[in-house]
């Protein structure tokens, strides 16, 4: 017979499990006792701590295991644990891992579960103590999910999911929200930021596109102008970095996107233009943030590495999303530093 859990969770691990962004349940303490009666289909029901005890939703267990330092700390960069503990060379905590989160569309109270109990049980669950982890059977499961109204069908969450970004394209103007991840939507996220700031921008891509929207048709400074505020000698480096954005008694930001191409390559041309008074930044994926942090260790980095910064895709797309509705708010204000 497969087992079920109840388990203890702050009400921010809840939202980020049911957001998706979290997929591991991690054990603060380092247990005496494993919890070895848990298995590939058991399922976890998550109630929030404190007073009173709310019961959130649920999660299908998908392994359960104790994992070294190395493996949590793997996990914690992966961003797959939510508020992780550091843990020391030698150290082990047990894991729960899990593919999906399922919020309850009700949510009673723990003390209201008066009529619920295991098959084996004296006491309902409303009367339990429950500190930690509790093993219940098919039977209080059931039951808890009957008071809890069930886990939100697929078809509920992905209409409501929908709804959400239906609305976000509205506030937006937009008619699709979702970007494909490629170096030209990559740069018309960063030219679109950078005029709705004041800036002037200038990207080297002039002839691309993202979609059916040309990257020139963003562009408000070209070579010429860029040769305007620096001298021959930096010029030709700074034509070819991937977007700049420029505003007087502000100074230069400087842009390389790396999507498919050489982290190396992308370095190579920002520390070219080390010694100009500038930021600069790499735009990549979470997945080579690694590659960058190595890349940007070495000698040849040395003039840069001080006032580079990596952002990952995500990242960049939220500033896209964050930026357009600032935009919009302030818009009555008519400031001329704004672009329209």
């Amino acid at each position: 017979m497969v087992k079920h859990a109840i388990l203890l969770a702050d009400k921010e691990w809840c939202e980020a499990a049911s957001s998706g962004r979290v997929r591991v349940y991690h054990f603060i303490r380092s247990r005496k006792r494993g919890i070895h009666a848990l298995g590939r289909g058991s399922v976890c029901v998550v109630v929030i701590k404190g007073q009173p005890q709310i019961v959130y939703g649920e999660f299908t267990v998908t392994d359960v295991r104790e994992v070294d330092a190395s493996e949590y700390n793997r996990l914690a960069m992966e961003k797959l644990i939510y508020e992780p503990k550091t843990l020391e060379p030698g150290e082990k905590r047990w894991v729960i891992f899990f593919d999906e989160f399922r919020e309850y569309s009700v949510k009673p109270r723990k003390d209201e579960l008066t009529d619920i109990k295991t098959s084996t049980s004296e006491k309902p669950i409303s009367e339990w103590v429950i500190t930690g982890l509790t093993y219940i059977d098919d039977q209080a499961l059931e039951g808890i999910r009957r008071k809890a109204g069930g886990p939100q069908p697929p078809t509920t969450r992905i209409d409501e999911l929908e709804e959400r970004v239906s609305r976000l394209e509205e506030l937006l103007g937009v008619s699709e929200l979702a970007f494909p991840i490629t170096h030209e939507c990559a740069e018309l996220m960063l030219l679109s930021i950078g005029r709705q700031l004041g800036f002037k921008v200038y990207t080297a891509d002039l002839s691309k596109s993202c979609g059916s929207t040309s990257l020139g048709s963003l562009a408000s400074m070209s070579k010429d102008d860029l040769s305007k505020y620096v001298g021959p000698k930096v010029l030709d480096p700074l034509s070819r970095i991937d977007v700049v954005w420029h505003r007087e008694g502000v100074g230069f930001y400087l842009f390389e996107v790396v999507i498919s191409g050489s982290m190396h390559d992308a370095l190579l041309r920002l520390s070219s233009l080390g010694e100009l008074n500038a930021e600069m930044f790499i735009v990549s994926s979470e997945s080579k943030k690694n590659e960058y942090e190595s890349d940007i260790g070495l000698p040849a980095f040395n003039t840069i590495r001080n006032k580079c910064i990596f952002i990952s895709i995500g990242e960049l797309a939220k500033m896209f999303i964050l930026t357009n509705l600032w935009k919009q708010s302030i818009e009555p204000l008519q400031l001329p530093h704004i672009s329209r």
